[in-house]
């Protein structure tokens, strides 16, 4: 039995396990990740933080005209880079998955994506989930990822789509027992990802995939080139480091290639709003306070999470080293501050209810052909778009 048809087996072994323990998170075999990190890990981590923000950065999808514009297609940048993002992460996955030391590491990081969801998410918390999550997205123009850069990069009113989103993280912490209680699947899935139901190795089903996303990117930049997009042009005598946009295919392939990175250096992938949940889970500070959610006190101890945390923070970094490259620093113009924050509440509290966000689903879970990420997304622009026609008909 060759190492791909392995894979499957203790998977489907795993899940029915999960199913006989009343749907535990726990994956049966899988080890509990480790509670110190090396300091190449760490390094790797923060570079890649780094790196992906300075992608976003670039690629101008973190202002929330952008993101706005995308949701009443209008502006296309976001769609682009995010699409080049997924490609290339990808093929970045696809090579790590065929080589003898990067296929044990990338079977971890898939081991480590299915614990969120096996016997405690299924297509009723996914769909919902996405939807709410679209809806926050347009209301604060951001995303759990992309508000990192907004932070880094001085964007009006980002600290109250921040302070909206740890309240989210906060409001979804204290109801969680009751949403998963209502939303459990009811059945085990027999497939997890794509690749898994069709029986084939990952790069088999990934890899055309891949290469369809490049072509829709080419079609929209037929369509609808980038430069239109763009709400400010680039000085024609800029170097590149100075000019204040770079082609998303571009900036989404230098995002997407962040991926093979950490699935090697941390059998992870990126994702972006677990580390709210982190952070929101310091307000617990007693005991007597934890047990009032189980959900956040896992968080408040769990190494990965807080390496999600660091991930995050050096995003903003990489942000705020771009934009200080080109002279955006501070001129990016935000939401109202009303909208910043009931946004970010609606925002994280979504992505919590799915488990995952335009990063964990978007970028990573569909980039692993994850099925329950190609539920989400839909789910999350269908969301966004019917949200961005009601505030354009309030707005005459």
């Amino acid at each position: 039995m060759d190492s791909e048809a392995k894979s499957r087996q203790r998977v489907a072994k795993q899940q029915s396990g999960n199913a006989r323990n009343g749907g535990e998170e726990k994956i049966a075999g899988d080890k509990e990740p480790s509670s110190r990190m090396s300091a190449f890990s760490m390094i790797a981590c923060v570079l890649a933080g780094m790196t992906f923000g300075f992608a976003v950065e670039k690629g101008r999808v973190f202002e929330p005209a952008a993101v706005r514009g995308q949701m009443s297609f209008s502006r296309f940048i976001m769609l682009k880079m995010f699409l080049s993002a997924v490609a290339t992460g990808m093929v970045g996955m696809s090579i790590v998955s065929m080589l003898p030391f990067g296929k044990p590491k990338f079977d971890e990081m898939r081991v480590k994506f299915f614990r969120k969801f096996v016997g405690k998410r299924g297509v009723v918390a996914a769909g919902l989930g996405g939807f709410i999550h679209g809806v926050g997205m347009t209301i604060c123009a951001s995303c759990p990822g992309v508000l990192y850069i907004q932070l880094g990069t001085g964007t009006s009113n980002a600290v109250l789509t921040l302070c909206g989103a740890l309240s989210g993280a906060l409001l979804y912490g204290m109801v969680e027992p009751t949403v998963v209680r209502l939303s459990k699947p009811g059945a085990v899935a027999p497939s997890n990802t794509l690749d898994q139901f069709l029986g084939t190795p990952y790069f088999v089903a990934a890899l055309p995939i891949a290469a369809m996303l490049a072509t829709c990117v080419f079609a929209l930049e037929l369509f609808q080139p980038w430069g239109s997009d763009l709400t400010q042009p680039n000085s024609a005598v800029a170097s590149a480091l100075e000019l204040r946009a770079w082609p998303p295919y571009l900036s989404g392939m230098l995002a997407g290639s962040v991926q093979g990175v950490l699935v090697l250096t941390l059998g992870d992938t990126i994702g972006s709003s677990t580390s709210y949940a982190a952070m929101a889970s310091l307000v617990l500070v007693t005991e007597k306070m934890e047990r009032l959610s189980p959900y956040l006190r896992s968080y408040k101890r769990s190494p990965a999470a807080w390496t999600q945390v660091l991930f995050c923070v050096s995003s903003v970094l990489g942000g705020f080293l771009s934009a200080s490259f080109s002279g955006a620093l501070g001129t990016v113009p935000g939401v109202s501050g009303l909208a910043a924050y009931l946004g970010g509440v609606i925002m994280v509290f979504g992505a919590r209810t799915a488990s995952g966000c335009t990063s964990g689903h978007g970028l990573s879970g569909s980039g692993i052909l994850f099925l329950l990420s190609f539920v989400v997304l839909p789910s999350m622009y269908l969301g966004g778009v019917l949200t961005a026609a009601v505030l354009s008909a309030a707005q005459g």
